[in-house]
Parts: C-alpha cells; sequence; structure tokens
C-alpha cells in the first residue's frame, strides 16, 4: 500500500510504495501541487545516452 510522503527536494506532496495507490493517498491534492521530481528524473534518464549508445560513437570516432 502506497502512503503520502513530502518530497525532500521540493516539499511538495508524493508518494512512496508500490505507485498502485498513488490517486488513494494523493486524491485530494491537485496534479500542480503535486511533486513532479520523480517524473523529470525519470525523463531525464530517458534522454541520456546508454552506456552502449556511448560505446558505439566513441568507437566510430576512431
Amino acid at each position: 500500500m502506497c502512503r503520502r510522503v513530502e518530497c525532500a527536494n521540493c516539499g511538495k506532496p508524493s508518494y512512496a510504495g508500490c505507485g498502485k495507490h498513488v490517486e488513494q493517498v494523493l486524491g485530494d491534492v491537485p496534479r500542480e501541487h503535486r511533486c513532479s521530481c520523480r517524473a523529470k528524473r525519470k525523463m531525464e534518464e530517458q534522454a541520456a545516452p546508454s552506456i552502449l549508445g556511448r560505446l558505439c560513437a566513441l568507437t566510430r570516432r576512431g
């Protein structure tokens, strides 16, 4: 079960747990007032090239 927590980075309400009960624990908090640090971090990780991609780029240079 998830529980409401305060984000250590931004201080906004967030959740801890499995992620299946987010609406139950944050249902009274408008989405624009919820922490978005987790989503931002995930987007940054997806935008970064993978280790394999970086290795391939290095071998193409030589």
